[in-house]
């Protein structure tokens, strides 16, 4: 009889091994049976606040990098017009768990509140190949590359939309790179109007990497704390008893699969792995990587 595998992911300094095997993987959430229509209408202009804190090495060349060290939003406030936040919504009905494309252009103008030079394709994203024909150059590839966004719950009087988009700062000499930009968006499903929307660079250890370009061949590359958020109108999540919703875990783990398809194996930590292979007769593959499966940030 075959078995499967339990599989464990530690973080380390090197690569030990990455195998994936028919028969891991988790099933990804198909979604609800009701579908539903998402729209909005509303004011023409939805005011939109934010913030980058100030990125700060004490100590080390980074010092000498101006652009990183006085990074910071170009505008704190500034009025979106409604078509930027239906460009978040789904073109046709959708369930709950089902996912969609999110327009380019519509969040690029969000993004160009916080840089100046907002960019969607990864320059070091894997699987990225350029095509010169003639003056024009193609990208093709880009596994990490995309903007996703899907219906995590909803009731009768609000909808719930989760998003994850992957985006870059073009800097003076380098790249910032953001983790990840994770999002909300509250509607209301009577008056169709906004009530929330929030767009931050998820809190951790490590949540952003930087390319920064010393000369024609050397580069620098480091990780570390950010504070990157936007916000519109007021959260009221905590008033809200859903009819039919998927867990914040679930959606994340669905978005993060549009992404890396690494996700779809079932990691287990290491103290559950033990107990899981001796009650399922399984062997355990141990993973130890330099980095993380899950965000950009390194």
């Amino acid at each position: 009889m075959h078995k499967k595998w339990v599989v464990y992911k530690s973080i380390s300094l090197f690569l030990f091994l990455v195998l994936l095997l028919p028969g891991c993987a988790i099933p990804t959430y198909m979604g609800g049976t009701k579908k539903i229509r998402l729209t909005l209408e509303g004011p023409e202009q939805i005011p939109v606040q934010a913030s980058i804190v100030p990125i700060a090495f004490p100590t080390g060349e980074f010092l000498k990098w101006k652009s990183l060290t006085n990074l910071k939003e170009v505008e704190k406030e500034k009025d979106h017009p409604m078509s930027v936040f239906q460009g978040f919504l789904p073109k046709k009905s959708v369930s709950v768990g089902e996912a969609w494309k999110i327009d380019r252009e519509a969040a690029l103008q969000l993004l160009k509140q916080l840089a100046e030079k907002p960019q969607f394709e990864m320059h070091i994203s894997p699987g990225t190949m350029k095509l010169q024909i003639g003056s024009k150059t193609f990208r093709r590839g880009g596994d990490t590359d995309g903007l996703w966004a899907l219906l995590r719950a909803y009731d009768d009087a609000y909808a719930e939309i989760v998003f994850r988009i992957h985006a870059e700062f073009v800097l003076e000499d380098g790249f910032f790179t953001p983790s990840q930009f994770a999002g909300r968006l509250i509607l209301d499903r009577h008056s169709q109007e906004l009530t929330y929307f929030e767009m931050l660079v998820p809190p951790s250890t490590l949540n952003f990497d930087v390319n920064w370009k010393l000369s024609d061949i050397r580069v620098i590359t480091s990780t570390g704390v950010s504070q990157i958020e936007m916000t519109a109108g007021k959260d009221v999540t905590t008033e809200i008893a859903f009819l039919e919703e998927i867990s914040v875990k679930q959606a994340e783990l669905t978005l993060a699969r549009r992404f890396y398809k690494a996700q779809e194996i079932e990691w287990v930590p290491l103290g559950e792995a033990v107990e899981k292979a001796r009650l399922l007769d399984r062997p355990i593959h141990v993973v130890s990587a330099d980095g993380t499966f899950m965000d950009e940030s390194c």
